[in-house]
């Protein structure tokens, strides 16, 4: 097979190198392009490499007929829908790491440059005046930095920061205090360290929570004379606010790299302002960077579109090739059991909960609820449901999705067990894999019996009568149908019963009918898996 690549925008000579070397790809490369010009060029391309700034909305993924992957050569996502994305099963995938250190190297000259007015001493110099007083710099050591977000990049700022002596402050939701320990940070909410730092860094990722969060009311809380630094995303600050903070001297300084429209518009009155550096996004851009950030992305993009690894994927349930291939039976055992609930369940399924057992399925609650979902789903919507975009559909679908424990279960070793609720009902299956992988569905509701979950399964509640099953399988023998396997589970003798009947062809609907007026059948369900 031959993958079709479309690049929009510059990437290394080492990343195209490694993709003119691969003898089952395609590529093209084509800049410049809008929302509207991408969305005409996007069918046909099974991968897609972009920068940031390239827009890839719904439109342009509406459009994409055989997209799989899109590749982001850098962080951030922000420039992708990636909620569209995962419902059409497009893979997300980026290169958190390769810029990491050029963005953390150039955050600090920006801090440099701001405390002792580079720039402007430079400009100054070239223009002949020799003006010292004029740009009377300050110190970092001994001052206050606080860095919102201690990510990959936030870390080495902080590391770099404490080599100057300086004291850091830490906001990040997801900051372990064992991490802020090892980081040697103090980890505190924004308020303090809005009103506790000299200088402050931005290293969030931008989402709906942290667009223009640096706005009017978080410079007031600011402590008086602040430096800003952002070289992460523009749209985290309010730019009107910002600029009404450096006129009013609020805000001492800000250094910049990113703005939230990209080019920064020439009547932009930070370009007009002494207390203010901007340099055109420049904190990915050294030759090390490039080179990685090239690679990455297309050995990210290749693998993916091969089936060989998910790193780095945004919304994936598994990144980990390896451990894909080691939880494949049981993700497959996962799908069958979720088919199973769609196909015996006698409502649209409202609720499912998951319970996982067992040391080789410890941890993976995850990628298993996910698998469920898939087998839940490909029933009613026959294709396109896949990992990304299972769980995306389940909850356009309104179901609730929990993991649980305490479900009533058999014991084995290793065990999935799933709970669905239907208005009015609700129904439990477990199933676990015996020797050499071999996949059993070994409980539904209170029955428990061996069953092989593959082909066409007749499954029938019923009352346990002597001969029940001879007059079944007289009225299959009659009519053609061989029997592969009949399993049978019961509470008590003469209660009530339920049987699992491995066909080897479909059974018609007129032969099921039949069996429904035989007194002891209660109900009867065709299931294929």
């Amino acid at each position: 097979m031959t993958y079709r690549i479309l690049i929009t925008d510059d990437l290394s000579p080492e990343g195209l190198a490694l993709l003119e070397a691969a003898d089952d790809v395609h590529f093209d490369v084509v800049k410049g392009l809008t929302p509207a010009t991408l969305t005409e060029r996007i069918p046909g391309y099974d991968g897609l490499i972009v920068r940031s700034s390239v827009r890839v909305t719904e439109e342009v993924l509406a459009a994409a007929d055989r997209l799989k992957v899109v590749g982001r050569a850098g962080v951030g996502v922000d420039n992708i829908d990636v909620g569209t994305a995962s419902m059409r099963g497009v893979i997300v995938t980026n290169t958190p790491g390769a810029n990491t250190i050029a963005t953390a190297e150039h955050t600090m000259a920006l801090l440099l440059a701001l405390c002792r007015h580079v720039p402007q001493a430079y400009i100054s110099l070239k223009g002949g005046e020799w003006a010292r007083k004029k740009f009377m710099g300050i110190q970092l050591y001994r001052k206050t930095i606080g860095i919102i977000g201690m990510g990959r990049i936030g870390a080495r700022v902080a590391l770099r920061c404490q080599s100057f002596g300086m004291d850091v402050l830490a906001y990040d939701p997801y900051l372990s205090d064992e991490i802020a320990h090892d980081l040697k940070v103090k980890p505190v909410d924004l308020a303090e360290l809005y009103a506790q730092s000299d200088f402050i860094s931005l290293h969030a990722a931008l989402t709906g929570q942290t667009e223009k969060m640096i706005d009017a009311k978080a410079i007031a809380q600011m402590k008086d004379g602040v430096h800003l630094i952002n070289a992460a995303r523009g749209a985290l600050i309010d730019e009107a606010a910002l600029v009404a903070g450096l006129r009013s001297g609020k805000i001492a300084g800000a250094a910049l790299d990113v703005f939230a429209e990209e080019p920064l518009a020439p009547d932009s009155p930070l370009l007009k302002m002494d207390n203010v550096i901007v340099t055109p996004h420049l904190a990915a851009s050294t030759v090390e960077a490039q080179q990685d950030v090239g690679t990455q992305i297309v050995e990210q993009i290749l693998d993916t579109l091969r089936g060989r690894d998910y790193r780095n994927a945004i919304n994936m349930p598994i990144v980990d090739a390896k451990l894909l291939q080691q939880l494949r039976p049981y993700l497959n055992l996962a799908e069958k059991v979720g088919s199973l609930q769609t196909q015996l369940a006698e409502d649209a399924v409202q609720r499912v909960e998951v319970e996982i057992k067992g040391e080789e399925l410890a941890d993976q609650i995850k990628p298993i609820t996910v698998a469920i979902l898939k087998g839940l789903l490909e029933p009613v919507l026959h294709e396109g449901v896949n990992y990304i975009n299972a769980p995306h559909l389940a909850r356009q679908r309104g179901m609730v999705v929990s993991q649980t424990s305490g479900l009533p279960a058999p014991d084995y070793p290793n065990l999935i067990s799933c709970r669905v609720v239907w208005t009015g009902g609700s129904r439990t299956v477990a199933a676990t894999l015996f020797h050499d992988n071999e996949p059993r569905l070994v409980q539904i509701d209170e029955y428990h019996f061996d069953v092989r979950p593959e082909g066409q399964i007749l499954v029938m509640g019923n009352h346990d009568r002597p001969g029940f099953i001879g007059r079944v399988g007289t009225v299959l023998g009659e009519h053609g149908i061989n029997i592969a396997a009949w399993r049978y589970g019961r509470t008590h003798p003469y209660g009530l019963a339920l049987s699992f009947i491995r066909l080897d062809s479909d059974i018609p609907d007129e032969v099921i009918s039949i069996l429904l007026d035989y007194e002891p059948v209660i109900w009867i369900k065709k299931v294929q898996l």
